[in-house]
């Protein structure tokens, strides 16, 4: 029973990394249909600043965090700037993905050049101590991964619903034209939601960095898991995303454990195909509403 309840602990741990990232993606594919295909080399990056920060700059773990997250939120911007924007011709162009791609090569190769193909881990502020919950033991560090989704989740539904920012993100998904008849520029709206996405990595990278080793080939398989979850969860359904992001980390951390490593690949990417084909708008796809502005 202890097993599987510290399995289950662990998997929401991962869970939520998964689903910070997959919220990045759907923050700016609702709004203009274009995201970064290079977020998972983002939240890498996120990573790797955080370590250096806090262990080669000897800064504090704060410092190092806001720092961390405001770098890739600016860089996100900038790719949005030079390798998305140029090359968003419409709803059937793709040189916007290939430009991301490239785009996440790129700073993969960058980070290897300069960080080196070493690890490394930034000791947590709340140490190596464990908690224990009827038997099971898990780290302070990993579980402290819930609570800061949760909080990230409520903010973001604030600031969608309560802030002029927010209003203007919704009604530029919901009708992009009428935005700009408006007189309210599209394009800052777009650029304000890839820096929002930015620093969603930029979090999630600096809060991986305090429990997992963090090198600079972790970049593409954590965005092709966050991808994953937002095809199952639907890319437009926030809430829907974590949902699927923690059901996804705890069926890993149980099909590792009990079956295999290997098969726990297959069944995320089996279960992607599965709905696709089932229901290619997601298993919580949520329907569009209108935004009165």
């Amino acid at each position: 029973m202890s097993l599987i309840l510290q399995l289950v602990i662990s998997g929401l741990s991962v869970g939520c990394l998964y689903a910070l990232i997959a919220l990045g993606y759907s923050l700016t594919f609702v709004v203009n249909g274009t995201l970064n295909m290079s977020q998972g080399q983002l939240v890498m990056l996120g990573g790797v600043l955080m370590f250096g920060f806090s262990e080669l700059g000897h800064l504090p773990f704060l410092a190092s965090f806001a720092l961390a997250a405001l770098i890739v939120g600016l860089l996100n911007l900038g790719i949005e700037r030079l390798a998305i924007r140029k090359f968003d011709k419409g709803a059937n162009s793709i040189e916007w993905v290939l430009s991301t791609i490239a785009v996440g090569i790129i700073i993969q190769d960058v980070a290897l050049y300069i960080n080196g193909p070493d690890e490394g881990v930034t000791p947590s502020p709340v140490g190596d101590e464990m908690l224990r919950i009827f038997g099971a033991g898990i780290y302070w560090k990993e579980f402290i991964f819930l609570p800061v989704v949760g909080i990230l989740l409520i903010l973001l539904v604030l600031f969608y619903k309560k802030s002029h920012w927010g209003l203007w993100l919704r009604a530029t998904a919901d009708n992009r034209t009428a935005v700009e008849i408006m007189g309210i520029s599209s394009n800052k709206i777009v650029a304000v939601a890839y820096v929002l996405s930015g620093l969603l990595a930029g979090i999630g990278g600096a809060l991986m960095s305090t429990n997992y080793a963090v090198s600079v080939d972790i970049g593409l398989p954590l965005g092709l898991k966050a991808i994953s979850v937002a095809i199952l969860a639907g890319v437009n359904n926030p809430k829907g995303i974590v949902a699927a992001g923690l059901i996804l980390g705890i069926s890993e951390a149980i099909i590792g454990q009990y079956i295999s490593t290997a098969f726990r690949e297959m069944f995320v990417y089996g279960l992607v195909i599965l709905v696709l084909y089932w229901k290619p708008m997601g298993l919580f796809n949520a329907r569009k509403t209108i935004v009165k502005v």
